[in-house]
């Protein structure tokens, strides 16, 4: 656990993550150990089943600074809002990550890393978000710029990096800046506008060559913990199956390419009524193939989820009554976790 200063804020994080820690080991640690310790090793187990018994539960994470910048832009592409405001006369800008309020994990990890910004609670949502300028030019637009957005937000990022070329200008009034950033701020992307840096891709994707350089691996695991779904559904009354999930109102190109990263075998498809596209399996090759991907990788809440997920896949697939009450104790996990941060 990290060194915490003496400040509000990180004695209320201090409280919240020994809470936590609470609620994880005693929660969950005694069932994976009672109920999954005992792992069946039949001849007709696969090689990358073995490989993930024998992991840790809790395995260490990437550190390198590299690795944290490529994820943090995943997150933003999932999660992430460049904000020009003007309110009073005066114009700001923000930086923001929003996450359910469970997941506050994930947003005090971004905070530490930065080493600035705050984190704000409100009802069942929390953000992260930095304001200060100074911040923005010397920590946020750096990250970005090495490392582009693959959603259409690429066009909010360019928009807010110009809003604050302008506001730092001293050479103009301020009634041409403001001029400006109206312009600016009512200016809108086409709904089939595309980052640029998949300028010389073009769907359909055929081949995962095609994407290498594009979507790193840490960018793949930011995204999804922004936006994925590792869940647990009922087929028929006697049936329960392992799924993964992921939807998009825009920019099919990145599930596409999410697709072929996961080796999953199903097609993006567009529902009309929700105006989305969606990636969506729950085949058992898949589902191997996304549990062997993303073991020891997340930083927020949905790491736990994940774990007890994949486990119940290795242990109890086809058993209807396991798989029930493991759906219920992940349920029960969320319920708890945002208890105790609504009461913080």
């Amino acid at each position: 656990m990290e060194l915490l200063y003496g400040n509000i804020e990180a004695i209320k994080l201090s409280s919240m993550r020994e809470i936590l820690i609470k609620i994880l080991y005693y929660s969950c640690f005694l069932i994976f150990i009672n109920t999954y310790v005992k792992m069946y090793n039949s001849r007709r187990q696969h090689a990358w089943v073995k490989r993930f018994i024998h992991q840790r539960l809790n395995g260490e994470h990437p550190s390198s600074r590299i690795y944290f910048e490529q994820w943090l832009v995943g997150v933003t592409d999932g999660d992430g809002n460049f904000s020009i405001n003007y309110s009073k006369g005066k114009w700001g800008l923000s930086y923001k990550l929003a996450q359910s309020r469970y997941n506050l994990r994930l947003l005090y990890y971004v905070k530490k890393e930065l080493g600035v910004g705050s984190v704000t609670k409100d009802n069942n949502k929390a953000q992260f978000f930095i304001r200060d300028r100074k911040f923005i030019e010397s920590i946020i637009l750096p990250i970005f710029d090495k490392y582009p957005l693959l959603t259409s937000k690429y066009f909010d990022y360019l928009r807010f990096k110009k809003a604050l070329f302008i506001l730092n200008n001293e050479k103009i009034s301020k009634e041409q800046k403001d001029k400006e950033l109206f312009i600016l701020n009512n200016s809108k992307k086409e709904d089939d506008y595309l980052s640029p840096v998949w300028n010389n891709v073009s769907l359909p994707l055929i081949n995962i060559t095609i994407i290498q350089g594009i979507m790193t691996k840490p960018w793949v695991i930011g995204f999804i913990e922004a936006e994925g779904s590792f869940y647990l559904v009922s087929k028929d009354s006697k049936r329960i199956v392992h799924g993964f999930g992921l939807t998009q109102k825009l920019d099919r190109i990145v599930l596409e390419g999410i697709r072929l990263i996961l080796h999953i075998p199903s097609p993006v498809k567009y529902k009309e009524m929700y105006n989305h596209h969606i990636l969506d399996t729950t085949n058992s090759k898949s589902i191997e193939n996304i549990i062997g991907y993303f073991q020891n990788t997340m930083k927020g809440v949905k790491s736990l989820e994940f774990k007890i997920w994949a486990r119940s896949y290795i242990k109890n697939k086809g058993n209807y009554e396991k798989l029930v009450s493991i759906r219920d104790v992940i349920r029960k996990i969320r319920k708890q976790l945002l208890e105790v941060q609504t009461n913080k």
